[in-house]
């Protein structure tokens, strides 16, 4: 049925659906031009009502019109569909350019997530297609989202003196609410392993074949003491002191990884190896680098003793320059340009939380540091999960030591951070979290109201 008899035999329903189809126009003033199916750019100032005089053409040529600009992204089933969707439009512009970039900008009301989201989506339907392209901020291609009451709108926008719209996508606004309300609920999970009124450092538990709980090292501020499970309770089996350089230090700091019974710990100034089958057994050596996260290999990074954070080797003299006076934790977190760019999220020494990229000289992608506008604590670990593709970095409450403390989840972006977890409530400081696998994480806290110190087993499982 032609466009013609079909609005004859129902003039009202194609008006609606055509003035449904409109509502674009209500975001005109957000963009100077889109294109026709002619490519002639049709200016949003220009008037888009049918007059009296000219009856039906009107709103046939533009429901025409209307059809053939968003015929393909109104088949999309999801955001991301329409993602791929302007990828493949833009296929055949970028293929005329070697070093092509794009940048993107979320000015509608998709969460940052779900933004980064259709972003891969775009990117990874580009490579797929086998278009080189990167993604790079101030770059001449933008690709904008935007929204009106009824569609979001993804506009590949060409930064020239008219800022010409070279094509675009819609999608019902209705599947951004389904994009937020994501099946794949995330959320941390705390369980208590372990209390003691003695000051911990460290705890570190290795389950047996079956899973069950096997060996358990606690590092106190002097000892390192070895457990085992027997009769359904821990049994202390052997405790060594640890080794000491120079004056004890105010604020200790230790880290224990344990194998089944072989460990490995970490003190400022030291790293030691050992067996704990039965008894415990040593080996310790003075290294003052970097064990609180993998981190740039070209920067030496260093805790040294009575100091409790990082910093550059002050006889370092290569060619980076790191920012920072220094930093006590660091999470791995999500490349801006997905690619091997090293990218970490920093609790700064200073109070202030930032996103450290070092940057690689291939593409010519210089090392930066961003200050994120939160208010986090010390201690931050990253966490990958199967129902992620990103990692999500988990940072501590903004609280001193006579407060209670927090534990939540964050999506970082290089200015941004969004939270992707609920608030988790601890009894009391957090003085330590160290990141085990994947989605795991150990924190030591002082309960304030009972004067025990606690360790916690962390996790973050993803919900169907």
């Amino acid at each position: 049925m032609s466009l013609l008899s079909l609005g004859r035999a129902n003039p009202k329903g194609l008006c609606r659906r055509l003035f449904e189809s409109l509502e674009f126009s209500r975001i005109k003033d957000s963009f100077p031009a889109v294109l026709s199916s002619t490519r002639n750019p049709v200016f949003a100032k220009q008037k888009m009502s049918p007059s009296r005089s000219r009856g039906p053409a009107l709103p046939c040529v533009l429901f025409a019109f209307l059809c053939v600009f968003f015929a393909e992204a109104l088949r999309a089933d999801s955001l991301e569909d329409a993602a791929r969707s302007l990828a493949r439009k833009l296929v055949s512009y970028l293929s005329r350019d070697v070093t092509s970039r794009y940048s993107w900008e979320n000015h509608s009301s998709a969460s940052s997530a779900t933004s980064e989201r259709m972003r891969k989506a775009f990117h990874g339907e580009l490579e797929r297609l086998r278009v080189r392209v990167d993604f790079e901020s101030g770059s001449n291609l933008t690709i904008q989202l935007r929204e009106s009451p009824s569609q979001i709108y993804m506009l590949a926008i060409h930064s020239n003196e008219k800022n010409e719209v070279i094509s675009s996508v819609s999608a019902p606004k209705g599947q951004l609410g389904a994009a937020e309300r994501t099946p794949n609920v995330l959320r941390l999970d705390r369980q208590l392993l372990w209390q003691q009124p003695e000051r911990m450092l460290d705890l570190a538990v290795s389950n047996d074949p079956s899973g069950k709980p096997n060996v358990m090292l606690v590092m106190g501020r002097e000892t390192l003491t070895l457990y085992r499970w027997s009769d359904g309770k821990w049994v202390l089996k052997d405790s060594a002191a640890l080794p000491h350089s120079g004056p004890p230090s105010r604020d200790p700091r230790g880290e224990i990884h344990l194998d089944d019974h072989f460990f490995q710990f970490h003190l400022p100034g030291f790293e030691c190896d050992g067996d704990a089958w039965q008894k415990l057994s040593l080996e310790c050596e003075e290294q003052a680098g970097m064990w609180r996260s993998g981190f740039d290999p070209t920067l030496p990074f260093s805790l040294d003793p009575g100091h409790s954070f990082f910093a550059v080797d002050p006889h370092y003299i290569g060619p980076k320059k790191f920012p920072l006076q220094g930093f006590f934790s660091a999470a791995e977190s999500q490349s801006e340009n997905g690619s091997s760019n090293y990218q970490e999220v920093l609790a700064g020494a200073d109070g202030h939380t930032y996103v450290y990229a070092s940057g690689y000289k291939e593409d010519r992608v210089p090392e930066s540091v961003e200050r994120l506008p939160v208010e986090w604590g010390s201690d931050l670990v990253s966490f990958s999960a199967e129902c992620r593709d990103d990692f999500v970095v988990v940072a501590t409450g903004a609280r001193d030591y006579t407060s209670r403390d927090t534990l939540q989840g964050f999506n970082v972006e290089s200015k941004a951070a969004t939270p992707v977890t609920a608030v988790v409530d601890f009894p009391g400081p957090i003085l330590s979290l160290r990141g085990e696998k994947d989605s795991n994480a150990v924190a030591i806290v002082f309960n304030l109201s009972t004067g025990n110190y606690e360790a916690y087993h962390v996790a973050m499982p993803c919900d169907d």
